[in-house]
């Protein structure tokens, strides 16, 4: 019953997300973070609309009240999400990643559960690492911002390549720990990158703060944080999507799962960038090699007398030009412009079509005799 249990919320958790894949590591995972009532009770939520207790009540046949009490302890341990206006409050299951990953070290605590999740956690990612290594598959869930003024200055940027857009326009931001930098620095692997430099915006913000996994910031200390996230050589990244965005993070390659993915990548480039890539100008570069050795993608190198850049690895960052002495770089438009999706759900139509193409392809073949 139990092993069945749990190989259900594995499948569950592999039809609402990507590269869910049950294994001995995933399951060690899923018991730590949920109890036998709590995986029940996770099977029968919705992965779309949240819904109030009582629905789920009634289709559990359980107690309202014991069950909204149930999800409420769910949601403080980020497990689910709860959406709340006024007193209603209604909750629907979530990713693994990004969702349940992230809201497990968002706080930046240090506790027996934090270290023994961040254990379970890189186990299950080395897990999936040796079992399917090399490019991404379908679609990115994730692109890169530019860093601003790395771009050439007579070149038009849109307001989707600007995280300063993005940051004026909402109404509700948080700051919060950095979760990756986190998870690494409970097993001994931290960096000296600042931790307190990833955003949230809109409904998901006030979930965040609403919840305690972090707290309620103005636009000004948010432009102040990517203004330390881009001193310190960090790669800001968001959701594929343009109108709206829930996060911005910055990244960086020693412990972020995503850009270590696509460093990995025969083609970063390909895997998840912007729609730029740097350009030398050899008149003015001294070859000092400044933008080689920050470069997360290993994309540039000294060559003769100037630097040299490898296109496919080159993601359009900006890093690259924010620390070259001479101001020889610049970030230029690509051949073919790649627009975001318009929304979420856009993108995890495609991202699902992706998946259901590779899945037939993967198939066996019969022929007739």
């Amino acid at each position: 019953m139990t092993l069945s249990l749990y190989q259900d919320l594995a499948k569950l958790f592999s039809e609402i997300g990507f590269g869910i894949r049950y294994c001995p590591e995933l399951d060690a995972l899923l018991r730590a973070l949920f109890t036998e009532e709590e995986a029940k009770l996770a099977l029968n939520l919705s992965p779309l609309a949240p819904e109030p207790p009582k629905s789920v009540a009634e289709r559990t046949g359980g107690d309202p009240d014991a069950v909204a009490r149930m999800l409420d302890e769910m949601t403080d341990k980020g497990l689910i999400y709860c959406s709340q206006r006024g007193d209603e409050k209604r909750y629907k299951i979530i990713q693994v990643v990004p969702g349940i990953f992230e809201l497990q070290f968002m706080k930046g605590e240090f506790t027996s559960r934090t270290e023994e999740l961040a254990k379970l956690f890189d186990a299950y990612f080395h897990a999936r690492e040796v079992e399917a290594p090399g490019n991404v598959a379908v679609t990115p869930f994730a692109r890169v911002i530019p860093v601003d003024r790395s771009v050439a200055t007579n070149v038009s940027v849109l307001p989707y390549e600007t995280a300063r857009q993005y940051i004026e326009q909402s109404e509700t931001i948080s700051l919060t720990t950095c979760y990756c930098r986190h998870k690494q620095r409970l097993l001994d692997k931290g960096c000296d990158h600042p931790d307190d430099v990833c955003l949230t915006f809109g409904a998901f913000a006030d979930f965040v703060i609403k919840r305690g996994f972090g707290r309620k910031i103005g636009s000004e200390e948010a432009l102040d944080a990517m203004e330390r996230a881009r001193a310190s050589g960090l790669v800001t990244t968001t959701s594929n999507t343009r109108d709206r965005i829930d996060f911005i993070c910055n990244c960086c390659d020693c412990c972020c799962g995503v850009l270590q993915s696509v460093k990995k990548s025969n083609w970063p480039s390909m895997a998840a960038g912007s729609n730029y890539w740097v350009e030398v100008d050899p008149e003015t570069c001294v070859a000092c090699g400044e933008c080689a050795d920050i470069c997360p993608m290993e994309a540039i190198a000294v060559e003769e007398d100037a630097a040299m850049v490898d296109l496919q690895r080159c993601i359009g960052c900006g890093v690259c030009v924010t620390v070259c002495p001479s101001e020889a770089l610049a970030l230029t438009p690509r051949p073919e412009r790649q627009e975001p999706f318009q929304d979420f759900r856009a993108l995890v139509q495609q991202q699902f079509k992706e998946k259901v193409a590779a899945a037939e392809e993967s198939e066996p073949k019969h022929t007739g005799s």
